[in-house]
């Protein structure tokens, strides 16, 4: 408890310093939420009229994550299928630390009124989209397996089992109010087979190299089945080719 209230103390220090050079200021993350630990961040996300942009400090041992963004941005959160599956969380938890004029407010209250129809069958045109880019993954993942290129067979598996599990985060309608908590909701929402082929691609249970690869190839199938329904033309034809790299 005492690492929270120690972060809170710097949170409002340092939202007072900058108070002049924003139109608001919101603490997010896990300090808001009570629920950090010694080595998480602060997240404080500043409202500005311009010079958006992400600044780290340290202050009294603890990092400081400043992010800085015009409202005009801010509000896009919540039209955007993958930023909205965190924004909408973290703004109806955060604490609002400096809102002269109640923009962040407005913003607040919008979180807590949304919900994932107000995005509609976008959301899963978005997901399926992320397949054909990733499709390039899986021919890589194969090829380096089939070379011996170790690592880079390891780096284009991982670049699978994250950007996979963004996808599926939005096709599952999911809220979530930290990134932290996307995976677990992702294992959930898909069920046993998601959560165990992703907990070897990802390295959690020990499947060695070549079968975590293989895994991260299955989370492509998987993926791909579910939003099947949501391509057509060049881009089924290229998730199709990228299905059948997968099931040998």
């Amino acid at each position: 408890m005492h690492h929270t209230l120690h972060a809170l103390a710097i949170a409002e220090r340092l939202a007072a310093d900058l108070a002049p050079s924003a139109l608001g200021i919101a603490l997010f993350g896990s300090v808001a939420q009570g629920t950090d630990h010694p080595h998480s961040d602060i997240d404080l996300f500043l409202a500005v009229e311009s010079g958006a942009g992400t600044e780290i400090r340290q202050v009294e041992g603890r990092m400081v994550t400043l992010s800085r963004k015009t409202l005009t941005d801010l509000e896009g959160a919540f039209t955007s299928p993958w930023e909205a599956v965190v924004a909408v969380g973290a703004w109806r938890r955060a604490r609002l630390l400096h809102d002269p004029e109640g923009h962040l407010a407005r913003l607040q209250a919008r979180a807590h009124a949304w919900t994932w129809d107000l995005i509609g069958p976008g959301a899963d045109h978005w997901a399926a989209g992320e397949l054909v880019g990733l499709a390039e993954e899986v021919h890589k993942t194969r090829g380096m397996l089939e070379r011996g290129r170790t690592r880079a067979a390891a780096a284009n598996r991982a670049i699978l089992v994250l950007q996979l599990g963004y996808a599926m985060s939005v096709a599952n309608r999911l809220v979530c109010d930290t990134e932290n908590d996307l995976w677990d909701a992702v294992a959930a929402a898909e069920g046993p087979a998601w959560a165990a082929a992703w907990d070897a691609a990802a390295g959690i249970t020990p499947a060695g190299h070549e079968d975590g690869c293989r895994a991260a190839l299955a989370l492509y199938r998987h993926a791909a089945a579910r939003l099947a329904t949501h391509l057509d033309g060049d881009a089924a034809a290229i998730v199709t080719t990228a299905c059948d790299l997968t099931a040998t």
